[in-house]
């Protein structure tokens, strides 16, 4: 006979989202159970670019990282043209983690409040009756036992996997369908270098669809000769393998001669808009399950706390009133929306759009300035990409080498600004989705048909 334990919520997943969504519902008196496939002292390990922006912390309440959690503090990005030789420096201040470090201190504070936790465990599939989940079945990997955990609230936070989400009725909102162009297939490498690194306090994004095509490759300093180093090429596209990629053109440069690997591994990340509701019944997805990486640069940690932090709130005010439905836990997606998701949305065509770049057009925005070092932090902070600003570039049209770019680029701040604005209007009642969700997909039709997707 199959045991059965009963919760307020039953979280799946136990990185950073649902680490910090089990704390901050179990801090609030209610009981909270945590899956975790991976055991207690693994929590927190996972192949990642490891940066993550300070503003996070005040915004969430969050203590910042702090002596092992931190391997390296982040004063700016610097994008690299494809030409290797200019150069966009956006500053802002950050961590580069030792993620295992930073995941162990978030279970601890999440075990703190009551989390109980089923570590070395899998979720077999979600137990669905009478319109929600009622229940997971789990699978305890030392014992070999199955169990039921039955649940007011059940939320999958197991990444881009969707192990609960991905088995949920087709009709259910939560259960919309990755395309796989729009994901990142990642492979990165830590390595202790032979050199001291010049300016460690600056992470460095090389744009090159020559090497990471539709994507780009990175050099984050961990400390003075450490790195996290990797690249993420866009998936469905038939390109080639990123690990090969890897070792043809980035690990054969001088500064890693001599250099001593010590982790590498390689994953697959969203980069999109957010799922159109992370929410359906007593269902929530968050993180990469809930597609809340940024499209641009495939980083989630900040965006899955976030997503974490809104479904905490909403799922702390339905237990709170004892009436857990889709339109008591709807407010996750404003919270979400307002907070990130717009941005995402907007980022998202931006995206796209430079996917559909020549290596000529790149190097140019970034040489000429098109897009000012001012002006790329706007766009990465707030998704902006202001027709004003695109309108004094194009009164200058004339003395450039490529108008069809600037144009392009003027119909693209058009169009950023539309979803942006769109997304800023999600409906109060779940009820309007259908008719937001046609109006969406006909600004992404207007982008197709503009820029040579259909």
């Amino acid at each position: 006979m199959i045991s059965s334990e009963k919760f307020d919520a039953i979280v799946v997943g136990g990185g950073v989202a649902g680490l910090f969504y089990s704390r901050l519902v179990a801090e609030k008196g209610f009981s909270v159970a945590l899956v975790e496939m991976k055991p207690l002292k693994k929590i927190g390990e996972k192949v990642c670019g490891d940066a993550i922006s300070r503003e996070y912390f005040k915004k969430l309440g969050l203590k910042e990282p702090s002596g092992d959690e931190v391997e390296g503090v982040v004063k700016g990005i610097r994008v690299i043209a494809p030409d290797e030789k200019h150069s966009l420096l956006v500053k802002g201040e950050g961590f580069e983690l030792n993620r295992k470090a930073f995941g162990q201190r978030l279970l601890h504070e999440a075990l703190s409040r009551g989390v109980l936790l089923y570590d070395n465990s899998y979720a077999k599939r979600p137990i669905i009756g009478n319109g929600k989940v009622e229940g997971v079945l789990i699978h305890d990997r030392r014992t070999g036992v199955n169990r039921v955990l039955e649940g007011k609230i059940i939320v999958d936070a197991s990444g881009i996997a969707g192990v609960l989400r991905n088995k949920l009725p087709s009709n259910w909102w939560v259960s919309e369908k990755l395309d796989y162009k729009d994901v990142s297939v990642a492979y990165r490498e830590i390595r202790v270098l032979s050199t001291k690194i010049e300016e460690p306090e600056y992470l460095r994004i090389y744009l090159s669809p020559l090497i990471a095509p539709g994507g780009y490759w990175w050099f984050f300093p961990k400390g003075k000769s450490k790195v996290n180093v990797g690249l993420g090429i866009q998936g469905g596209m038939g390109y080639p393998n990123p690990v090969e990629q890897f070792g043809k053109y980035i690990l054969t440069r001088d500064i890693f001669k001599n250099s001593k690997l010590i982790h590498a591994g390689g994953g697959i990340v969203p980069t999109r808009r957010p799922l159109k509701s992370l929410v359906y019944s007593n269902f929530i997805a968050i993180g990469d399950a809930a597609f809340t990486a940024n499209p641009l640069h495939g980083g989630g940690i900040g965006s899955s706390l976030i997503s974490a932090w809104a479904a905490a709130k909403a799922s702390i005010d339905a237990l709170s009133e004892g009436v857990i439905s889709t339109k008591t836990l709807w407010k996750t997606n404003k919270i979400y929306i307002m907070n990130y998701g717009a941005k995402q949305a907007s980022l998202d065509l931006l995206r796209m759009f430079l996917q559909k770049l020549s290596e000529e057009e790149l190097t140019l925005i970034i040489k000429k300035k098109i897009v000012s070092e001012d002006e790329l932090l706007e766009i990465s902070s707030t998704g902006d990409l202001r027709a004003t600003i695109m309108n004094k570039i194009v009164s200058a049209i004339k003395f450039l080498s490529k108008p069809s770019l600037l144009l392009k680029l003027k119909t693209l701040a058009s169009l950023m600004d539309k979803v942006k604005k769109h997304y800023y209007s999600y409906p109060e009642d779940p009820k309007d989705l259908a008719k937001w969700e046609l109006r969406l997909k006909e600004i992404y039709d207007e982008f197709k048909i503009k820029f040579g997707y259909c």
